[in-house]
């Protein structure tokens, strides 16, 4: 800090010169013709005027010899006009290039009223400030220097204080960075001082180069890059919005700060801005027209582009490239814009329609099946679209939904929609060309083929049926009590008797044609007789060995000669039986061996063996 005690003498030659100064200017004003003391007040009022007020203001206090004031007279109240007359015989409502001393006015207004000014115009006055502590700051690029100044002389507060770097009516700066400053130091009058130093370096800084990345079309984000230079040692880094690296990235459009300390404890602050340039580009859908109809094409898309640099391109995703576009379908229509610096917008716009006007038309006969007489009734059932619905018939009805039809073979219906959607239907009738009498017929079977014709309880039987296309439904009664829906059903009697199964067929308008027949259901029977010799003569009389069967299914025979070999085989139930030959030649008479097996309708497998003598 620097000594004060060497300012003393110099101060109070500076005063005593004051003193002489303010004599002079005094004895000036005196000359000029002001006889009046003077006093520490800019003005004094005399003689006031009722009803009328002044305002002064203008250069009332001098800063230097050289320097000349002026003053401004505001009147308010009174009648205008009004007259001004000065000590010095001036007639003028302001004055200017005016020394030191004392003025006065007499206003007169219109009305002969006076208002009497007395105003000062304060001589020079010393005003003298000196710097009185600095520190310089730590390194080229810390911000931690520090300056005071001291007000040693003047005319009396309040003084205003404007340091060079922002700082406002403060005595004392802090956190300066190394450089230049000036202090400058007014008083009430406006007279002004300024006090000039350099606030110095320890070691040299850090030095930061910089390279934004602002956002433009292209980049959608901003980022900051730095090349760091000078301090001593590694870096660290402390940016505003919490990043800690050197070089951030993913920025949107404002300011940045960025603390940089070296190893030794330099330090540099810097600011930085990422700046948007993205065009504001708007679209807006100024009208849409959806459609009335379903599957009509009178859409139609309206755009408004605003906020960006013309010219525009415009490129739908139909290959239109309009700002208006009309017939279209329902669905959805992608418009992509771009200005003239290449920024683009995509919006998508939906053309709407209704659900589809739907009309189904469906009919019912009532038909009289003794005498096939008939008449329809048809009727429209309508979905979709906007109600009311305006329904027009091809027989000149209006609004029905059903009417009544006889000898039409075709129906036709227009269905119109609240917003004039229509639609069309057409129905063939066939009511008129019904075909009475159409018959039916059944036969049945055994489901497992065996020896016998006749029919036995347990056995499996297949009703197979013969209808006409002209029935739609049926259904069969067996007579033991149990039906059946099947059109060819399988059904089996477990009791012995004689039914009457009926099948019953019915048409489309309710119409029946009945079959019935008997079915002599016998108990069931199971044998196999055979034959203990046989004599192949060809006589027709006992010529073949054959046994009798009853009640078998897959029936099987082999026949071995004593010496172990097979003469004879057959299978199934229809056979000739063995004509005591093998591979052509007649075998000697003598005892054979048969062997025979055989399932019963039960399903039972039985085997038997046993011999046959062959007489000759």
């Amino acid at each position: 800090m620097e000594m004060r005690k060497q300012y003393l003498p110099t101060i109070m030659l500076l005063f005593l010169g004051a003193l002489a100064i303010l004599f002079i200017e005094g004895a000036v004003a005196q000359d000029k013709g002001d006889k009046e003391s003077q006093t520490e007040h800019q003005r004094t009022e005399n003689v006031p005027s009722e009803g009328m007020s002044v305002n002064i203001s203008g250069k009332l206090a001098l800063c230097s010899h050289d320097d000349r004031g002026h003053i401004l007279i505001d009147v308010n109240g009174g009648a205008a006009p009004y007259v001004f007359k000065w000590n010095n015989n001036e007639t003028v409502q302001n004055r200017y290039n005016l020394l030191s001393g004392t003025y006065t006015v007499v206003i007169t207004d219109n009305n002969g009223k006076e208002h009497t000014e007395r105003i000062v115009i304060q001589p020079p006055f010393p005003l003298m400030a000196e710097l009185i502590e600095k520190n310089d700051a730590t390194c080229g690029s810390s911000a931690d220097g520090s300056a005071k100044v001291e007000i040693k002389f003047g005319r009396g507060g309040p003084y205003t204080i404007e340091w060079s770097h922002g700082l406002r009516d403060e005595l004392e700066a802090t956190n300066l960075s190394p450089g230049s400053y000036t202090v400058t130091i007014s008083d009430k009058f406006n007279c002004s001082t300024d006090v000039t130093f350099e606030i110095g370096e320890g070691t040299p800084g850090i030095e930061v180069n910089e390279s934004i990345q602002d956002i433009t079309c292209d980049n959608e984000s901003g980022a900051i890059h730095l090349d760091v230079k000078g301090g001593s040692g590694n870096f660290n880094f402390e940016w505003s919005n919490g990043q800690t690296s050197k070089d951030i990235t993913g920025l949107t459009a404002g300011i940045y700060e960025v603390l940089i300390q070296d190893a030794e404890g330099c330090s540099l602050l810097r600011t930085f801005e990422v700046v948007s340039s993205q065009s504001e580009l708007l679209i807006e859908v100024s009208r849409v027209q959806h459609n009335l109809c379903a599957g009509a094409e009178d859409g139609e898309i309206d755009l408004e582009i605003s906020g960006a640099n013309a010219p525009f391109t415009i490129q739908w995703d139909n290959g239109k490239n309009s700002n208006r576009l009309t017939g279209l379908t329902a669905g959805s229509y992608t418009v992509k814009v771009s200005d003239a610096t290449g920024c683009s917008v995509n919006q998508t716009v939906t053309i709407q329609e209704p659900e589809k006007l739907m009309a189904k038309l469906e009919s019912s006969v009532e038909m009289d099946c003794s005498t096939g007489e008939s008449k329809a009734y048809v009727w429209v059932k309508v979905d979709g679209g906007k109600s009311p619905y305006s329904i027009n018939w091809s027989d000149g009805s209006k609004n029905l939904k059903e009417i009544e039809v006889t000898n039409v073979q075709e129906v036709t219906v227009e269905v119109i929609d609240a917003d004039g959607c229509s639609i069309k239907e057409r129905l063939r009738i066939n009511s008129f060309d019904v075909q009475t009498g159409s018959r039916i017929d059944f036969n049945f079977r055994k489901l497992q083929i065996n020896a016998l014709d006749e029919v036995y309880t347990s056995e499996s039987l297949v009703f197979e049926s013969e209808i006409s296309e002209d029935f739609i439904a049926w259904e069969w009664d067996f007579g033991d009590g149990l039906s059946s829906s099947d059109k060819d059903p399988i059904h089996v009697f477990n009791e012995s008797g004689d039914y009457n199964v009926t099948l019953r067929a019915y048409d489309i308008y309710g119409c029946s044609s009945v079959e019935t027949k008997a079915i002599k259901v016998l108990e069931y029977e199971e044998w196999v007789t055979i034959p203990s010799a046989f004599t192949p003569n060809g006589d027709g009389l006992n010529d073949s060995f054959e046994p009798l069967l009853k009640g078998v299914n897959d029936f099987k025979m082999n026949i071995f000669n004593n010496w172990g070999e097979q003469v004879y085989a057959t299978s199934g139930l229809e056979f000739e039986g063995w004509d005591g030959t093998f591979k052509g030649k007649l075998l000697p008479r003598g005892s054979y061996i048969y062997q025979i097996s055989y399932t019963t309708v039960q399903g039972k497998k039985i085997q038997e063996t046993g011999s046959i003598t062959l007489i000759r």
